[in-house]
């Protein structure tokens, strides 16, 4: 008899640590999809800093020997291929 009031009690926590369990995996899930998402953004970021500073360098008229060269400018610039999933 007392064998089966430990079986009823443990049959009730079961939806109880169930529950627990998927508020666990959830939480789990929402971080790291959290830090994924942050470390998208500063990948992003980075990439266009350099892109950003690649024109600006491209833009910087360098010393040439010839004075009827022209310096070149951001829209002579080759865009570099990009990749669009």
């Amino acid at each position: 008899m007392n064998r089966q009031s430990v079986n009823r009690s443990q049959n009730a926590a079961l939806p109880l640590r169930q529950f627990l369990f998927l508020g666990m995996a959830l939480l789990m899930t929402l971080a790291a999809g959290l830090f994924y998402y942050s470390w998208q953004t500063a990948l992003l970021t980075q990439i266009q800093a350099t892109r950003a500073s690649t024109l600006v360098k491209a833009a910087d008229p360098l010393p040439s020997r010839h004075a009827s060269a022209s310096p070149a400018t951001v829209e002579a610039v080759v865009p570099q291929d990009r990749w669009v999933f």
